[in-house]
């Protein structure tokens, strides 16, 4: 049964109270060693860039050496499980998306309970996700994309990056909003989907701002929507899904550090303030303006305020992969 929000808030109240009185000589002292940040998904990808960015302001920060390593596999779920079971000291932690929101619901069964052993040490960047479609696509406008996928000879395909991430689930959402039946084509990642999208072998698809900036340019892609609060200047003719009264659709694709759910108040907060400083880094801020994502708000980063927005992601993201019927065994 998923917890109320009000269970939610008195549990995150005690964690760090439990927190705050455990092992404080091991606080003072921290870090006394190495800290390995666990990427549960390949180098290269999302998480792994973001993580490299800040890896050195942050062991800068912290005083010691920083240590990135991959383990892929399991849908994100190996890496996870490696650090719901490391020593809850500080050297052993996890960068994630909102992958770690959508497992619990996902997964039938995991190794670990996301909300009981981990928690949140901090929210790294953010991004939003666009909605884009072939260049031989008719329509130009988003309510002209909706008549073309309601009418005759469909139906639309609509190529995603695999079962349960964020761009399968935004994707299932906008779908369901429109009120039509399409062809839902999945892929390992969206690099091949977007390589389908642009070769015309499907219509439309969830992507990345960077991506969908440079082949707009290039007029390779049209935009139809924007899933972000407000506006994108790259896009400033586009509409957005809260504008098109489309709900939850302005849900960031995000990264966030964990460590493992006993982790003590004090070095959570020293974790929390290396981020910040490693965040603030010009250098770290202009390797995030390239690849179009946004360090994580300063005044959004208190350690309570990030759990909170992690725990309010978990139940909203198991309440669409439900509601929907998505599993992966």
């Amino acid at each position: 049964m998923t917890p109320t929000p009000g269970l939610r808030a008195f549990g995150l109240a005690a964690a760090f109270v439990l927190a705050a009185g455990t092992l404080p000589a091991k606080a003072q002292t921290y870090p006394s060693k190495t800290i390995v940040i666990v990427v549960p998904s390949a180098a290269g990808g999302p998480a792994d860039v973001a993580i490299r960015a800040i890896a050195e302001p942050m062991s800068q920060a912290l005083g010691q050496q920083i240590v990135v390593d991959n383990m892929a596999g399991a849908g994100g779920t190996l890496g996870m499980a490696r650090v719901a079971r490391a020593e809850p000291d500080g050297h052993t932690l996890l960068i994630h998306q909102n992958g770690f929101a959508i497992a619990p619901a996902l997964y039938k069964t995991l190794p670990f309970n996301t909300e009981k052993d981990f928690v949140a040490a901090g929210m790294v960047n953010r991004s939003h996700l666009i909605w884009a479609g072939r260049k031989t696509l008719a329509p130009n406008t988003f309510a002209e994309m909706v008549a073309w996928m309601k009418g005759p000879g469909k139906p639309a395909k609509v190529a995603h990056p695999g079962v349960g991430t964020l761009g399968h689930l935004q994707t299932t959402m906008l779908i369901k909003g429109i009120g039509t039946d399409v062809s839902m084509v999945p892929y390992r990642g969206i690099a091949p989907a977007i390589k389908d999208l642009l070769g015309g072998h499907v219509d439309m698809a969830q992507i990345g701002a960077a991506v969908a900036s440079a082949q707009v340019k290039s007029g390779s892609l049209k935009i139809f929507a924007v899933g972000a609060e407000k506006r994108d200047p790259l896009f400033p003719d586009v509409p957005t899904y809260v504008e098109l009264g489309y709900k939850g659709m302005d849900k960031p694709f995000w990264h966030a550090l964990f460590a493992p759910a006993k982790t003590p108040r004090p070095v959570l907060e020293r974790i929390n303030a290396a981020l910040q400083t490693a965040l603030a880094d010009p250098k770290v801020l202009e390797a995030y303006k390239r690849t179009f994502v946004q360090a994580y708000p300063k005044d959004q980063q208190s350690l309570a305020a990030v759990q909170k927005y992690v725990l309010d992601e978990i139940a909203f993201w198991g309440k669409v992969v439900r509601d929907n019927n998505i599993t992966v065994e």
